[in-house]
């Protein structure tokens, strides 16, 4: 399917229980209590209670929590300067 117009990505967390991702993302490692995402240079991982996969479709993802407990952000920057350090 063609687009017509060009979309960026968005990650939304609402009311610190939800993670909505929007645009082109890669499911890295799902358990029972946490979601490892890719979007574009960034790695996006959540960890909370009772994880809930609401959405999964090819540029949607919605993870519910009863509450995200730890949410880190990092790029490829980040990883390379971790291992350099």
């Amino acid at each position: 399917m063609k687009r017509l117009f060009q979309t960026g990505s968005s990650v939304i967390i609402e009311d610190f229980a939800s993670l909505r991702i929007n645009g082109p993302y890669s499911l890295l490692k799902l358990g029972p209590d946490f979601a490892i995402i890719k979007s574009g240079d960034y790695r996006i991982e959540a960890i909370g209670t009772d994880l809930k996969v609401e959405t999964l479709s090819e540029e949607v993802a919605v993870f519910t929590f009863t509450s995200i407990t730890t949410m880190n952000v990092t790029t490829g920057a980040d990883k390379e300067a971790e291992l350099n350090a």
